[in-house]
């Protein structure tokens, strides 16, 4: 978080009427932004509010305490969530997910106009047309797909409006199709919603259903490949060897650089390979320098 931004909120706890308006008539992100000011100011992250909290199963669980821990629970499971709306946006989507719960904030490029832990949104509608020659648009959706694990292009126009403006332009129907089929090939097809608020609600939904981890319709983008994943393609990408004696061959050897100065009767030892084989992946290894 830049100091700006750390500032910004540190100087809320200096307005005393500020503070008192989010408590008593303030919407759901308003007073998630003042929990995150406290917890800033006292150098915390939301997971230490959960440090004091227990339940005591062997009373009736109807207590004001077991209550109120849980509403801590439930405090603490939505700060997670980072639910975030840019500051530029229409102010009428802010309000819209302002009322949903989402904060105001200053989003990065690659971020989205909305955003969660897991998920950034691009909402376009005016900027959809502009953005077929900005390559710089293009290069904003790349950066949603490095940052988060699930991304979404909503434009809150109708089919027919987009064709009319790219009529006014002088663009043809076909090349506006073209630009929405690359954006289709790319990863990103747009969903076109005109309504700004039933807007507001999927960008909401979409959020909690890929949050909650029970989305059930999306499928999660493969993760970052780890150094184990690299080392298990390259090992199996030796002669002869598949998963099985992929797995093996870690078992014996344990790195790459012990494998690579194993000896054929060395590479012998391991169940499954024999000795064309055990010379085959020797010779691997023992090729010459590599040009």
């Amino acid at each position: 978080m830049s100091k700006e931004r750390v500032t910004k909120r540190k100087n809320l706890l200096n307005e005393p009427d500020e503070i008192e308006r989010r408590i008593e008539r303030g919407t759901k992100a308003e007073r998630f932004s003042l929990i995150r000011s406290i917890l800033e100011s006292l150098e915390l992250q939301s997971e230490d509010l959960l440090l004091h909290i227990g339940f005591d199963m062997t009373t009736p669980f109807a207590t004001v305490q077991n209550a109120r821990n849980l509403a801590v629970l439930a405090v603490v499971e939505e700060l997670g969530r980072m639910k975030k709306i840019d500051h530029r946006e229409h102010w009428l989507m802010r309000q819209y997910m302002a009322d949903l719960g989402f904060e105001i904030v200053h989003l990065n490029t690659g971020d989205g106009d909305v955003a969660s832990n897991k998920v950034s949104i691009e909402r376009k509608e005016d900027d959809l047309l502009p953005s077929l020659f900005d390559q710089r648009r293009l290069r904003q959706l790349s950066a949603m797909r490095e940052e988060a694990e699930h991304s979404f292009v909503v434009v809150t126009k109708s089919w027919d409006e987009i064709k009319n403006d790219a009529s006014a332009k002088g663009m043809s129907v076909r090349t506006l199709i073209g630009y929405i089929a690359s954006l289709c090939a790319v990863g990103y097809p747009p969903v076109f919603m005109d309504d700004r608020f039933d807007a507001a609600q999927l960008m909401e939904r979409i959020v909690d259903k890929i949050e909650d981890d029970h989305h059930r319709l999306f499928v999660a983008r493969p993760k970052k490949a780890k150094p184990e994943d690299y080392r298990n393609a390259l090992l199996e990408g030796l002669p002869k060897v598949g998963q099985q004696t992929r797995r093996r061959l870690v078992k014996e050897f344990g790195t790459l650089v012990a494998l690579a100065n194993a000896s054929v009767e060395d590479l012998m030892k391991v169940e499954g390979i024999g000795k064309a084989t055990a010379e085959r992946i020797h010779s691997v290894f023992n090729a010459g320098d590599l040009k």
